[in-house]
């Protein structure tokens, strides 16, 4: 019985992160939040402490200003337009919840941010002219997925992660030969405490799969894509993105970068591993 309950809290975590990742230009009261799980607001705030080791609110508030770099990073926006876009009835609270959470107003933090970019890209020989990208449209993608919390990239979780999508997926007859692997973070490393960045080991899938446990599904909508190629290990993954961030000459369209992994680590020498970087653009 304590399994069942540990899985059926699973699905309810996942639900309520999954929601609020979709609605922070909403107002995400407590009560909308604990109706989308069918619990008391009490219980609400127990089992989010708890799964997301720190308080609910204090999760959301970090979500907004979070998501507000990137958006900061991809257009320039007044602070009104910003706040609305991050939940703030206005730009004076968007502005006190900002230096709370980075110490700094929201200009200083991203001169800040860009000319750290800029220094890691010039000390790492600003291998940009390495890099080969293409134009692709994409269409929707149905993912089943599995969470991790912690730094990127670490061996062991991640190891585990995927062992037990691809078990998953076994299991409910899901894995072909057409099943592509995504990895997305919804977090920037540069911006987000390594120990909170957030990543989703993701398949796709060609049938209808129930949430189950751990794992949940998520949609890709269609779009156009700017597509990078990185062939060589995965830790090359951060400086490209760096990279991509001080570069970049697309016009950003909102919804979720994501990676896809072409072959495996397993029977794959790291030097032959191939990566593929799509990233929304208009």
């Amino acid at each position: 019985m304590r399994n069942d309950t540990e899985e059926i809290y699973r699905q309810k975590v996942n639900r309520v992160i999954d929601y609020i990742s979709a609605n922070l230009h909403q107002p995400l009261a407590l009560d909308t939040l604990a109706d989308q799980i069918y619990v008391s607001q009490r219980q609400l705030l127990r089992i989010m402490r708890s799964a997301l080791n720190e308080p609910l609110y204090a999760y959301i508030a970090r979500q907004r200003v979070e998501r507000a770099v990137m958006y900061m990073q991809s257009e320039k926006t007044s602070l009104t337009k910003l706040a609305e876009m991050v939940g703030y009835d206005n730009p004076q609270s968007f502005s006190k919840a900002f230096k709370k959470q980075f110490g700094t107003p929201p200009k200083a933090y991203m001169n800040e941010l860009r000319t750290r970019l800029e220094n890691y890209v010039q000390s790492s020989g600003n291998r940009q002219h390495h890099l080969q990208s293409e134009i692709c449209e994409e269409g929707d993608l149905e993912l089943v997925y599995i969470r991790i919390i912690g730094k990127y990239g670490e061996k062991e979780p991640y190891e585990t992660a995927w062992n037990s999508l691809l078990r998953f997926l076994e299991n409910n007859q899901a894995l072909s030969a057409e099943t592509r692997l995504i990895g997305i973070s919804f977090d920037d490393p540069n911006v987000t405490q390594s120990k909170q960045c957030r990543f989703y080991a993701c398949a796709s899938v060609q049938k209808k799969i129930v949430p189950a446990g751990a794992f949940g599904t998520i949609q890709l909508r269609r779009g156009k894509h700017v597509v990078y190629t990185l062939k060589g290990c995965y830790s090359g993954l951060k400086e490209l993105y760096n990279n991509i961030s001080v570069n970049f000459p697309h016009s950003l369209r909102y919804g979720m970068a994501f990676e896809e992994y072409l072959n495996s680590p397993r029977d794959t020498k790291k030097e032959n591993l191939l990566t593929k970087i799509f990233i929304p653009i208009n």
